[in-house]
């Protein structure tokens, strides 16, 4: 199953059909509802483990509790023997039946025991219980509408209930100027629609009481502080055993063909070259560019060449740009508006993922490498400088004092190079992390009917690398995730890959580097500066690329705007430049 839609008290199956239909993309393989006594739940199938005959919402024989489950879940074999040894035996191969049984056991903290990515809805007698894995790989969102609580695994699966209006949240959008997205672990871009947080369990009654309760904490980042524990030479070794160990558990889920998202940077790579390794058939690895001379496509094809991938490449045109522009923002519910991302590293995984859904219905990538290991070279060398762009975009909001406190708390003075660093490594592993990345490739994926795996959250794996100290990571101003770049450097030289060692991280915004000038002037051309002057979030917006994509926001959101089959309104920005249109 990838999606979950539940109505609590309110049962309405044309109202539960109509939510599901919105975040149907995410399960494209079957559709299910089922009205529980005053409640309403909804789920889309994408086959990926267990019986794909078997019903999508589990109803627990014994207890009568009713699961939902969007996402995978790696130890499901160990957790089964250790309920076999309590005497309770399994009746089918689905994971929300092991869900089901270990919260019969242990209750809503059950969720600490899990290994993998996960979206949980349960309704237990009275009670619905929602959770999230720890690092916020799936999404889970609720709004309450008086005692109702509307869940759904996509906002648009909530904009689709008829009492939901879409209303700008103004908070999150000035977050949006200062951070280029959310930072806010619980807001959304939309008033009164909230995320279940990354680690957190919920617990709702009939009564609209609510209980919150968190699991997986995420260990501050720190220094050696002269007790380096293991030693450097230690550490290295077991990095790269814990990686091996991390591709064997999750390229061992399921059958099917796997795939990866292939840059030619030491990310993406390790991935490649350990899953080579250990899977018994011939690896299929995708590179996006919108040029053949681009150093990644080059990089990746070099290094699907030694490794003997079946390789994919995909050039992107400036149609391709503007046709899929509108898609992506639809999917991601959000803007991004500089700050610490770019548009084009999350456009480009987009179109990339639509390509690679027509071979695979699982890929690999490499999120949450750079949180994990240290891998963003300006802003973990340089967090001076980088505060200062930061406090520039935060001159752009005026009167918010949360978002100046967080600033001022990221960045105190006085300025201390090394405070900066640490407290980067500790914001970037949170809202950064789930609220960009991670939403971004969720949304890319399940818009095409797949499933992405983000290898490098692997539990164990993630568990030992925040546990490294930041040195390991970022020994010097030039060098970005040292021990990862270790703990395979004789595997990289034995096959004539050292340039894998030596590359700084260019990322997925660069694959469009040729486009995003000649897009950024088409767009200069196009929007006038008055357009931007005379906007109400102008001076928040701060560019005419920002001011396009805001409007195409509200075109799709609050206009109603259906991007599958209609041209650009007439009256958006985004006619000004549609190659239809436009000259």
């Amino acid at each position: 199953m990838c999606t979950i839609v539940v109505t609590y008290n309110e049962a309405q199956p044309e109202v539960l059909r109509a939510m599901a239909e919105a975040v149907h993309h995410r399960g494209p393989d079957s559709l299910e509802i089922c009205c529980h006594g005053n409640h309403g739940v909804a789920a889309c199938r994408l086959t990926i483990f267990g019986d794909s005959k078997a019903p999508m919402i589990y109803h627990d024989p014994h207890s009568g509790r009713i699961v939902l489950l969007n996402g995978e879940i790696y130890n499901y074999f160990e957790l089964w023997k250790e309920l076999n040894n309590l005497g309770i035996v399994a009746n089918t191969d689905l994971e929300a039946e092991l869900i089901s049984c270990l919260y019969g056991v242990h209750g809503p903290q059950f969720a600490k025991l899990l290994k993998g990515m996960f979206a949980i809805a349960i309704l237990d007698k009275a009670d619905l219980v929602l959770i999230r894995d720890r690092f916020g790989i799936k999404p889970l969102y609720f709004t309450r509408h008086g005692r109702r609580i509307l869940v759904s695994s996509e906002i648009k699966g909530l904009l689709a209930h008829p009492s939901i209006n879409p209303i700008l949240n103004q908070s999150s959008f000035q977050e949006t100027r200062v951070f280029g997205y959310v930072s806010s672990p619980e807001q959304t871009f939309f008033e009164n629609i909230y995320q279940v947080q990354p680690g957190q369990v919920l617990v709702f009654n009939e009564a609209g009481r609510e209980q919150t309760s968190t699991f997986g904490e995420i260990p501050k980042a720190h220094f050696v502080n002269g007790q380096p524990e293991p030693d450097y030479e230690e550490a290295v070794s077991v990095t790269r055993q814990t990686i091996l160990k991390a591709v064997e558990r999750m390229f061992g889920h399921g059958e099917m063909d796997k795939g990866v998202f292939l840059s030619g940077g030491i990310d993406s790579s390790t991935i490649a070259l350990a899953a080579g390794r250990h899977s018994g058939r011939k690896l299929q690895t995708f590179t996006l560019a919108d040029s053949n001379e681009t150093p990644d496509l080059l990089a990746a094809r070099q290094v699907a060449e030694a490794l003997k991938t079946d390789h994919h490449e995909y050039i992107v045109t400036s149609d391709d740009y503007w046709r899929w522009l509108p898609d992506y923002v639809a999917h991601y519910e959000g803007l991004m508006a500089g700050g610490v991302f770019h548009i084009q590293g999350g456009l480009a995984f987009h179109i990339l993922s639509q390509y690679i859904s027509k071979h695979v219905k699982v890929a690999f990538s490499g999120e949450g490498a750079d949180e994990l290991f240290g891998g963003y070279y300006w802003m973990y060398t340089h967090p001076l400088g980088f505060s200062d762009r930061i406090r520039k975009n935060l001159a752009a909001v005026k009167d918010n004092a949360a978002l100046t406190s967080v600033v001022d708390s990221l960045f105190p003075q006085p300025e201390d190079e090394a405070v900066y660093q640490k407290n980067l490594f500790d914001f970037l592993l949170k809202g950064g992390l789930s609220n960009y990345h991670l939403q971004s490739v969720d949304r890319s994926a399940g818009a095409f009917g797949m499933e992405i795996r983000p290898l490098y959250l692997e539990d164990d794996l993630s568990q030992w690398a925040m546990s490294l100290p930041i040195e390991y990571k970022v020994p010097n101003k030039q060098t970005t995730k040292g021990i990862l770049r270790d703990a395979f450097r004789q595997d990289f030289q034995k096959l004539g890959l050292e340039t894998v060692l030596t590359r700084q991280k260019m990322g997925m915004p660069s694959a469009l580097a040729n486009l995003d000038k000649a897009v950024n002037e088409k767009v200069e051309r196009a929007v006038n500066a008055e357009d931007l002057a005379g906007h109400p979030y102008g001076a928040i917006l701060g560019s005419k690329m920002n001011l396009l994509l805001f409007d195409l926001f509200e075109h799709i959101f609050f206009k109603g705007w259906d991007h599958h089959s209609d041209l650009p309104p007439q009256d958006s920005y985004l006619a000004r430049v549609w190659p239809t249109y436009s000259t």
